[in-house]
């Protein structure tokens, strides 16, 4: 069995806000094992012995299928999720010229989509990239308002990406 963790894009949004019980439910029904979700925003720690491309295509389909709406989940096993937050540059908060600073992982499709995202943001952002992974960090209180947050909004953008703060990473890992 491989321990994977998955990330539910566009929860607690537009409507989407399935209970974390029944959405455990609903991963348990597809066929993992071990399942845990980890605080109410649509992060899944679980088991299975299918690969994590077969596992991120079942959950897709059936959190779709019981909620109603079309589900996207970035799946990481538990090791590579280890080796996301390993490779993170940045502290969990961070101050600079007395401000402190968030840090945020946003999880992507893929290498190329971070590089779009990287080649539309302003230079002179706190940013680095690790695969299919963009970390960032923004003063305090202004995600949303976040030049990579902007970018990241954008409806070419916006379905191929989820972002968490570091400190779920860690919360995740931790269990």
């Amino acid at each position: 069995m491989t321990e994977f963790v998955a990330f539910l894009r566009g929860i607690n949004v537009g409507g989407r806000r399935p209970a974390m019980a029944d959405l455990a439910d609903c991963v348990r029904a597809a066929g993992m094992t071990d399942v845990h979700t980890i605080l109410a925003t649509g992060n899944i720690r679980f088991a299975s012995d299918e690969p994590g491309e077969a596992v991120a295509t079942r959950l897709e389909a059936a959190i779709s299928e019981r909620f109603g709406f079309a589900a996207r989940l970035f799946v990481k096993t538990l090791p590579e999720l280890a080796a996301v937050r390993e490779a993170c540059p940045f502290g969990p908060t961070e101050v600079h010229d007395g401000v402190a600073h968030h840090t945020y992982v946003t999880f992507t499709a893929d290498a190329q989509t971070v590089a779009e995202i990287l080649g539309q943001v302003p230079a002179g952002q706190r940013l680095a990239e690790h695969g299919d992974v963009l970390f960032w960090q923004t003063p305090k209180g202004s995600s949303l308002d976040h030049p990579v947050a902007k970018v990241m909004n954008r409806a070419r953008i916006k379905e191929r990406t989820t972002t968490r703060n570091v400190n779920t990473l860690d919360k995740i890992l931790a269990r």
